[in-house]
């Protein structure tokens, strides 16, 4: 028995060696396989915008990264044990391993950094020196290892060069995070733009009160942007500096943002609740002026760009990043819990839609908002903060990674021709260089996607562009500025180009909006497709979204009027119930209208009493795809709806079973007849609920009673089908409208990090801005005694 079990114990040992060397190896070549997939998905994502595989790229390397980690615990401890037993024999081994455990140091931020969701708040920029203990622990545990290891003075000094170049890595990152802290473009932005703010407001209200136009005459020509006073960069040279407070000049002009900080106060007109924010700036500091930066200089200066008598499409792209840019930064404040105070001002209402609704079409408008969500989104990352603050450090910190890995490949080389005669070596020289070339994805990644052709850094050259400089500055720098960013143009057109040719062509106007549909959730065949579509929103969406922000106002109500309905009239009491009621009949008039209509030649006769087939396209896909996308709200980010979230879901989950269960009893109805097919039996149950009568309605759920009710309501009605479409598309429309303002910042910020610049995000920042807000609940919706009744099944007469 002792001979048999012998040679089987020694095989089963080799056997498991060898599967965990391949395991090794695998995960290597997926890690640097997924870190040049991260380096091209990262330079499309710019061009393409959020719906690329980046984040599923990152997701997945940060997993591999995970995997890896004991993988490299068992290689450390069999590279030990095999040295204990044949002395020098596998010491190569263990090098080898010492220098993955270096190596992996420098990767672990970057990827822990990956997935991690930015905190959008004050504490985001704040340093903490706890989250950088257990790197100093590691790093102690691993130059405890080469001490106790590595035998050889000169490969001993070897590994401590790289050791030390790991930990001034990791002091670069602890003097990052706290430059980041300190700068006032970066984590003191929001303070600073606060008092700007107020100023730039008191001196428009000072303008106005001496009967002057705060911009400037404009004519018809005038573009809005040369009017708008938005800082774009160079706030913070505006504070006086200790040594002129201490001279206590005449110059000086002392800011404060009055009504905050006393009592409780409500967004956006009351911010009681806030701080209020004390700025002491020098109004007569000629070079502290020269250096600020606003919309309205971007946008007079770059008119005289070399070559443009009249204004190319990307100058007057650069020109909405800039203002983009601008919003983003007023809109930091909102997370960041500062004083807007221009917010529901005049001059603020006056901006957005001179700039945004009235000055371009309704995808540049948009395109201007998702632009400024992007900068906001990525603002709250691990990296771009060290950017804002200063960017030399981020630049250094690319170069010390370079040298980091040159350092670390003449290491490579060196351990490779020690242990030369040892098996298995070239196994090991293969994992470190493709470890390497990880390294150097992720960091060629960050500085191209994070810095040199990222948005901020294009926003940062326009400014050094437009700002006054000396004969030198506009000889030589300039010039240069002027060749840097025609070279991001000609990358940034043959990369579109690439993706044209790949079949997957780029529209910067295109914006995707996420669909659910309640009907087709309660049908079998179709239910996976209503899990969540996406769609691209319709121009004529746009415009008439851009149509109802600009008759909206200050004050937005429930648009209930347009489509015939009142609150005492409907058996339903909440904004969700609504929505699911109005949605149901929408998808109802959807289902009995059949296909799309096409066109058709008509008599001119017919087309006076007809209304067109373009506008009633047009009309239905307006309700249909906005339907939808509110349903999504309901269904997918309850968190956006005014509603409380469990009631959002219970409503939508009660709504959902009552119409499966109609959807089951027209299937067993169907059965009888056996000819029939399987898309007949499909719409048979939708035809029932059409006809329903009011004995059965009363019944149903109040949201479904509702729905079937207005469904009924519109196709007994004298209008044409035109006309029913037209009141659902108008109603659908200020309905989102109404949906936009909101006090959930964090509901934005959860979806923002998430999922990006969606189009309730969009329209909320557009009211942060523009000071719109939502009417107050008036006494018949207050009044829940009378609502709990007329919600059960004694509906008020």
């Amino acid at each position: 028995m002792m001979y048999a079990s012998a040679p089987v114990t020694q095989p089963a040992a080799d056997t498991k060696d060898e599967v965990m060397q391949k395991a090794v190896v695998f995960t290597a070549v997926l890690l640097s396989i997924l870190g040049g997939t991260l380096s091209v998905v990262g330079l499309e994502r710019l061009i393409r915008g959020r719906f690329t595989l980046f984040s599923m790229v990152r997701f997945l390397l940060r997993s591999t990264f995970l995997l890896f980690l004991p993988l490299l615990s068992y290689m450390l401890s069999h590279a030990e044990g095999e040295g204990e037993g044949e002395g020098e024999a596998k010491k190569g081994e263990l090098l080898f391993v010492l220098l993955w455990l270096i190596l992996i140091e420098l990767i672990r931020k970057k990827v822990d950094a990956m997935v991690a969701e930015g905190s959008f708040s004050r504490v985001a920029s704040r340093f903490k020196l706890a989250s950088h203990s257990d790197e100093v622990t590691r790093l102690v545990w691993i130059g405890y290892l080469i001490y106790s290891k590595v035998d050889s003075k000169s490969k001993k000094a070897m590994f401590v060069i790289l050791w030390s170049l790991a930990a001034a890595k990791l002091g670069q990152r602890v003097l990052n995070e706290w430059k980041a802290q300190d700068s006032l473009s970066a984590a003191g932005s929001a303070n600073i733009i606060a008092g700007y703010m107020q100023h730039v407001l008191e001196e428009d209200e000072k303008k106005h009160q001496n009967g002057g136009n705060s911009g400037g005459s404009s004519t018809a020509t005038d573009n809005p942007m040369d009017r708008c006073d938005y800082v774009v960069m160079g706030e913070e040279k505006l504070m006086l500096k200790e040594k002129k407070k201490k001279k206590k000049e005449k110059s000086e002009v002392f800011i404060t943002t009055p009504h905050c900080g006393y009592g409780v106060g409500r967004f956006p007109h009351d911010q009681d609740e806030l701080k209020h924010v004390h700025l002491c700036i020098d109004d007569h500091d000629k070079k502290a002026k020269s250096s600020l930066v606003t919309v309205k200089d971007i946008s007079k200066k770059l008119g005289r760009f070399p070559c443009s008598n009249t204004r190319p499409s990307f100058i007057d792209h650069m020109c909405r990043l800039c203002f983009s840019f601008s919003l983003f930064k007023l809109l930091r404040r909102r997370f960041e819990h500062y004083p807007m105070v221009e917010v529901g001002s005049k001059m603020s209402r006056r901006v957005m839609v001179e700039c945004l609704l009235t000055a371009g079409n309704a995808s540049r408008a948009f395109r201007v908002l998702q632009m400024e969500l992007d900068f906001l989104e990525n603002y709250y990352q691990a990296g771009v903060p060290v950017v804002m603050s200063a960017p030399w450090l981020f630049i250094i910190n690319f170069l010390s990674s370079l040298l980091f890995v040159f350092v670390y490949f003449l290491a490579a080389i060196l351990i490779t021709l020690y242990a030369a005669k040892e098996e298995g070596i070239v196994t090991y020289s293969i994992v470190t260089l493709l470890l390497m070339v990880t390294l150097l994805a992720i960091e060629i990644t960050d500085f191209l996607t994070a810095y040199l052709f990222s948005n901020w850094f294009l926003v940062h050259l326009l400014c050094l562009y437009v700002r006054p400089g000396g004969c030198m500055w506009n000889l030589v720098g300039k010039p240069i500025i002027c060749c840097f960013i025609a070279y991001r143009l000609l990358v940034f057109y043959s990369l579109r180009l690439f993706l044209r040719l790949t079949g997957r062509p780029v529209d910067e106007k295109k914006m995707k909006m996420r669909q659910v549909s309640v009907v087709q959730a309660c049908e079998p065949i179709r239910k996976f497709a209503a899990w969540t579509s996406q769609v691209t929103v319709a121009t004529d969406a746009k415009v008439a979204i851009v149509k109802s922000l600009l008759d909206s106002g200050e004050v937005i109500s429930l648009p209930l009027d347009i489509i015939g309905w009142k609150w005492n009239d409907i058996p339903v009491n909440t904004i969700t119930e609504i929505i699911l009621a109005c949605h149901l009949a929408t998808e109802l008039l959807e289902a009995k209208a059949g296909d799309k209509p096409t066109k058709t030649k008509k008599k001119k006769k017919k087309q006076e009493e007809e209304p067109d087939d373009d506008d009633d396209r047009d009309h239905r896909t307006v309700a249909t795809t906005l339907s939808r996308y509110c349903m999504y709200l309901v269904a997918r980010v309850p968190e956006l709806v005014p509603d409380d979230e469990r009631w959002v879901s219970d409503k939508y989950e009660d709504v959902k079973s009552c119409l499966k269960q109609e959807a089951s009893r027209g299937r067993h109805r169907s059965w009888s007849s056996t000819w029939c097919c399987p898309w007949w039996r499909g719409s048979s149950w939708k035809q029932a609920l059409m006809e329903m009568k009011e004995d059965r309605l009363k019944d149903m759920e109040p949201a479904v009673r509702a729905g079937v009710e207005l469904f009924q309501q519109v196709t007994n009605k004298q209008d044409s089908a035109a006309a029913a479409w037209k009141k659902l598309a108008d109603f659908w429309t200020h309905l989102l409208v109404y949906l936009a303002p909101s006090n959930d910042v964090e509901g934005h910020a959860k979806v923002l990090a998430s999922q990006g610049s969606d189009l309730i995000t969009c329209l909320w920042a557009f009211c942060t801005h523009a000071g719109i807000k939502r009417r107050s609940p008036g006494p018949a919706e207050m009044n829940a005694d009378k609502l709990r009744v007329r919600a059960g099944n004694n509906p008020r007469p």
